[in-house]
């Protein structure tokens, strides 16, 4: 049987890069096809081992203030508690835009299966066996490193031309901002509509995306952890939180406002997100600039319990 592979990929580092070559090899050692899209520039050796490599500026990853998921903690600083609540945009849309493209692409060509995968999909001996077997027309769970299972995976998909279509046809990025879906939901009605059924095997796959974010410590420093409230309106003053603070340290807003912080702490200013030019951090030993890491982030709020 003709099988082609549609790998979805955003391999800034070079760990992705290095797993993705990888995989393509495992897929080439099967007899399989492969078709690549990265909305980066990758490598020579990436391109030189796949069938087919579409590069596109296209990345449309959904701001905050259309559809986000959220992270949130509860912190006490002295007899008070505060909600530490980060917003980040929901990548959600541009997974499935690459898949979208990448049926598109693959339904020109002809082939017996079509496999959506994503470039860090862990290929075991039991998934090899399930390629060899030629399992097709099911949809199966993943098992993210952190232990955390997503009923329905776009880490490995197999579909025959037909139901690869359907797929197609039913990613539309109005549909899936307003269903207030994650995507492994969103794609499970498209599933349940078609009666699909599930294979028993769990899919693996090799990177920790959220292994090097810490969400809820904008710190710079290992002196202490800090929090920087900040919202897309101006109609909130913003709130500072420092908590786990080891070492005496002045903050500092428009070089101008300071303040003296020997302990776990809550700034509470009348400055809305427009009146902030610059904040630094100083120590007995250096002076941190955070003005640009400040302009940089999403909507963060801090909510006092």
């Amino acid at each position: 049987m003709k099988k082609l592979f549609l790998i979805s990929s955003y391999c800034n580092t070079q760990q992705k890069i290095e797993v993705l070559i990888k995989n393509l090899k495992t897929i080439k050692s099967l007899g399989c096809d492969t078709l690549l899209l990265s909305p980066i520039y990758l490598p020579t050796e990436v391109i030189n081992n796949t069938d087919f490599y579409f590069q596109t500026k296209e990345n449309p990853v959904t701001p905050v203030t259309e559809k986000c998921y959220i992270h949130w903690t509860i912190v006490r600083i002295g007899d008070k508690e505060y909600k530490l609540e980060r917003f980040f945009p929901d990548y959600g849309w541009a997974d499935l835009y690459q898949r979208k493209k990448l049926s598109q692409i693959g339904l020109t060509f002809d082939y017996d299966i079509y496999y959506h995968v994503i470039y860090d999909t862990k290929f075991t001996d039991e998934l090899i066996q399930e390629i060899k077997e030629d399992k097709k027309n099911q949809y199966y769970s993943n098992v993210s490193i952190n232990g955390d299972i997503n009923e329905f995976s776009l880490h490995f998909l197999p579909l025959n031309k037909t139901l690869l279509w359907t797929l197609s046809d039913f990613l539309d990025k109005e549909k899936y901002v307003n269903s207030h879906d994650l995507t492994h939901d969103f794609l499970k009605k498209w599933s349940d509509r078609l009666l699909i059924s599930k294979s028993d095997y769990v899919v693996e796959e090799e990177i920790n995306y959220y292994s090097d974010i810490n969400f809820f410590s904008h710190s710079l420093s290992d002196d202490y952890d800090l929090y920087l409230e900040k919202s897309e309106t101006n109609e909130l003053k913003n709130k500072f939180v420092f908590y786990n603070v080891k070492k005496n340290i002045t903050f500092i807003i428009n070089s101008e406002m300071r303040f003296e912080i020997t302990d776990d702490t809550v700034i509470e200013t009348d400055l809305y997100v427009k009146d902030i030019d610059k904040i630094e951090i100083q120590t007995e030993d250096n002076i941190i600039d955070y003005t640009n890491f400040y302009n940089e982030l999403e909507r963060c709020l801090v909510v006092k319990l």
